[in-house]
């Protein structure tokens, strides 16, 4: 008789866990990248970055997306006092020179690259060929 009733009273039990059970689930958002800090996140992104074989730069731009950049400097700030931390070329038959270097000895290439639509793949130079050209514009006005 005792095994009966607690045979029904498990079940009854059973039956209101299922039924009112998720009034008392925890409202955590462990799995949400939203609910992780700044430095967690940047960690996040660089596993992502690591895990999917994308470039580093990837990991810099979506940082600037999400507003993580000052975290980022702190997590993987790799300047060396004294280094020049200039943008080098990536293709093309200047590649590993700075993109100023170029720019002050051969202004025509730089001029036909920023008019290439192919340039937007490769973001650093891109970026810094086209600042180039806002600064010489703001210098002639």
């Amino acid at each position: 008789m005792r095994a009966i009733a607690i045979f029904f009273l498990n079940v009854l039990q059973n039956t209101l866990g299922m039924t009112f059970g998720w009034l008392f689930k925890p409202k955590t958002k462990r799995n949400s990248f939203k609910a992780l800090s700044d430095v967690e996140m940047v960690k996040y992104l660089e596993k992502r970055r690591q895990y999917k074989g994308y470039k580093k730069q990837w990991l810099y731009y979506r940082c600037r997306e999400e507003g993580l950049l000052e975290t980022y400097y702190k997590l993987f700030d790799t300047e060396v006092e004294g280094q020049d931390s200039g943008t080098k070329f990536s293709f093309g038959k200047y590649r590993g020179e700075y993109v100023e270097a170029i720019w002050e000895s051969d202004k025509e290439y730089i001029n036909w690259l920023s008019q290439q639509e192919w340039l937007a793949q490769y973001l650093d130079e891109s970026d810094m060929i086209h600042e180039l050209l806002l600064l010489e514009e703001e210098n002639q006005n």
